[in-house]
């Protein structure tokens, strides 16, 4: 057996340890998925740079269930990766469990809460009890970290679960499109044995930042059909299960724009720089305000008039271009903003977007002529 069959073998043991399980029929097909998802996520490098002779091999209890649905999979694994990636299924027998649980089904959904914006809007969308998965955003600081848990304790039910994913495969491709339908599964297996029936995860509309090199306006990780697909999947194992994206029709303005003042308090408790994700410097403990995550970020707060609510950037909102002294972060946000122009170009002349495109579309060219109008880096 390979490294990567072995990892997957016993994958769905680390990922739901001191979460009740079983390997009852149903049940099974649920841990499938998680392995399914999770080989997903692991060959997902090796199958975008064409390896060739990869043997994706997926360690599942129900072959022949899996074999009935291989063209589903397959299916889904293409539209994840844009290659044909062809799979096959092999038998694992259950493993002995050494843990034992006491505990009765809680009968609560589960929630996704990725330590940013629109988790945190997640929490006011939905006043349902669930039990929530947290996937925390190693990569800001610990005391923004601190903040942001007790938030989502202090929000949600006092019968609320709140587990932090310890899921060291993740590293820092948790939000890839395949990191995040990997969680999702894990998310799903814990509904079910909660005897819950969804998952929620909160996704905005965004656009595609590759949309120039590719022709879809929507990434995959915001795109209808990804989802679709999943639950496809659940239904065909028959378990009533659903994966529900409240989010996934407004794009990040206008999820800001709803929330309420206490809510957009926590904004500056979140972070996506890019740099600091990527330790380009490790003396760096701000995001910088110039890679093309932190600009998406604030074209979306200028949009939503909320740019109060954001923390602080190396390079704040107002930042020319010009008056950057660092050769280097001169060239960095000249490219972002060139980048950020091209996609805003493209956009506008380019007709006719689908139905789901032509919203994200017109949000898109709003929020960047928003923020030139007041921050035009020029």
């Amino acid at each position: 057996m390979n490294v990567k069959n072995d990892l997957l073998t016993n994958l769905h043991r680390e990922v739901l340890h001191g979460m009740y399980f079983d390997y009852n029929d149903t049940s099974s097909k649920l841990i499938d998925l998680i392995t399914i998802m999770g080989s997903l996520f692991v060959f997902e490098p090796d199958i975008k740079k064409d390896q060739k002779d990869l043997d994706i091999s997926i360690p599942v209890f129900n072959v022949s269930f899996w074999d009935k649905e291989k063209a589903a999979i397959e299916a889904l694994f293409e539209w994840i990766t844009d290659k044909p990636v062809p799979v096959q299924f092999t038998v694992i027998n259950p493993l002995e469990k050494n843990d034992v649980f006491l505990s009765l089904p809680a009968n609560q959904d589960v929630a996704l809460f990725y330590d940013d914006i629109e988790s945190i809007a997640g929490l006011k969308t939905d006043k349902s009890m669930f039990d929530y998965i947290r996937i925390i955003n190693k990569d800001n600081e610990k005391q923004k970290q601190q903040k942001l848990a007790a938030f989502l304790r202090k929000s949600v039910a006092d019968s609320s679960e709140i587990l932090d994913a310890p899921i060291k495969l993740l590293n820092k491709r948790k939000t890839t499109p395949a990191a995040i339908l990997f969680v999702i599964a894990i998310a799903a297996a814990k509904s079910y044995f909660n005897d819950g029936s969804k998952v929620f995860y909160y996704q905005s509309k965004q656009i595609n930042m590759d949309y120039l090199n590719n022709p879809s306006l929507l990434p995959k990780a915001a795109h209808p059909r990804t989802y679709q697909m999943m639950n496809a999947l659940y239904k065909s194992t028959s378990v009533d299960m659903s994966i529900e994206t409240p989010l996934l029709q407004k794009s990040r303005a206008e999820v800001i724009k709803e929330l309420p003042k206490e809510y957009k308090q926590q904004i500056k408790n979140t972070n996506e720089c890019v740099r600091m994700k990527r330790k380009i410097d490790k003396a760096m403990y701000t995001p910088c305000g110039i890679c093309l995550a932190c600009l998406q970020r604030k074209i979306a707060l200028s949009a939503a008039e909320s740019e109060v609510y954001d923390g602080f950037y190396q390079y704040d909102y107002g930042q020319k271009i010009a008056e950057i002294t660092n050769e280097q972060d001169q060239q960095l946000y000249t490219e972002t903003v060139d980048l950020m122009q091209a996609l805003y170009e493209q956009v506008k002349i380019t007709q006719p977007f689908t139905e789901e495109e032509q919203h994200i579309a017109s949000e898109f060219i709003l929020a960047f002529d928003v923020f030139l109008s007041k921050y035009s880096p020029f």
